[in-house]
Order: structure tokens, then C-alpha cells, then sequence
């Protein structure tokens, strides 16, 4: 008797459901950190008050290296103590907003996340992921071609999650 198949987890079982995607209309990396940072509040992942500290914190973060990952994608991130749970947040930019890829290929799709800094196996699961699409000019079309949350969460369920160091 045979035992059924266990289902391969994927980065999709990491996000929460009610992950946004949103359209951004601005020019700056600093602008586009902005603005999915207050998606982020809105969601209750992270409090007004502290939106500022994390923001700096992540600008901070790109300068000593950026995550423009070429082909078209950025992935700014942050770990926080004052993150309540991981949260992430896509911004679409029909222009493309310069943040220093190797390429030099402006991103269109940014997906930033936080977290906190116990979910340190969750935070790597996602660059790993991540970084591996954006590294993949056909995968990072894909991805550059999502629309909406129910596609970007389809989009990590085709995404096999490598659990490392457990």
C-alpha cells in the first residue's frame, strides 16, 4: 500500500494571504521604499511609529548594497523587532525605478518584505526564492507580468521551498 504524496511546500505557504500588490506612481527608490512601507502599516505588520526607524533602516540597507537584482527586479527587505509578523508588499512600476542593479535595468516589479528577526529561515526562503527568479530573465518575465495578489501568490506556488539549515 502505497502512502500518499506529500505535498511539496513552496514559498507560496510563507505569505500570508492577504499580501498586496500595488501600483506605484513615483520616480525614486526612496519614494517606492515609502510607499510599500505604508502598505505594510495599513496591513498591521509593522505601526505607524515605528515606520520611520524601519524605512531608514532599509534605505540604509541599499547603500551598502543594493537589491536591484537585474531583470527588471528589486527586493528590498528588512528584519525589525518591531515587525508583528512577516509581511510582504509588490509594487508594480509601469516607468521602472532605478535601484542599481548590475544590469542596469530599472525594476518593475519590487517585492519588499519584512519581518522579524526570528524568522530568519522565512527571510532567506524568500531571497533565495527570490533572488533565483530575478536571476532567470524568463522567470523574472513572469513575474514582471503579474498583476494582481492572486497571480504573484499563484506565482510563488509554482516556487519550491528550500528548507536549509533546520
Amino acid at each position: 500500500m502505497s502512502q500518499p504524496k506529500r505535498k511539496e511546500k513552496t514559498i507560496r505557504d510563507l505569505i500570508s494571504p492577504d499580501v498586496q500588490v500595488i501600483h506605484l506612481d513615483c520616480q525614486y527608490k526612496d519614494e517606492a521604499i515609502r510607499e510599500l512601507l505604508s502598505t505594510l502599516v495599513a496591513q498591521d505588520v509593522i505601526d505607524l511609529d515605528r515606520e520611520r526607524e524601519i524605512r531608514d533602516a532599509i534605505i540604509e540597507r541599499e547603500k551598502v548594497a543594493s537589491t536591484g537584482m537585474g531583470n527588471g527586479v528589486a527586493l528590498p527587505h528588512g528584519k525589525s523587532k518591531h515587525a508583528k509578523k512577516l509581511g510582504v508588499v509588490v509594487g508594480l512600476s509601469a516607468q521602472g525605478i532605478e535601484f542599481g542593479a548590475r544590469d542596469e535595468i530599472p525594476a518593475y516589479v519590487i517585492v519588499m518584505w519584512v519581518c522579524e528577526p526570528r524568522q530568519i529561515k522565512e527571510h532567506l526562503a524568500l531571497m533565495r526564492g527570490l533572488a533565483g527568479v530575478a536571476n532567470d530573465a524568463d522567470r523574472a518575465g513572469e513575474l514582471a507580468a503579474i498583476r494582481d495578489r492572486r497571480q504573484f501568490l499563484d506565482f510563488l506556488g509554482t516556487m519550491p521551498l528550500e528548507e536549509k539549515g533546520n
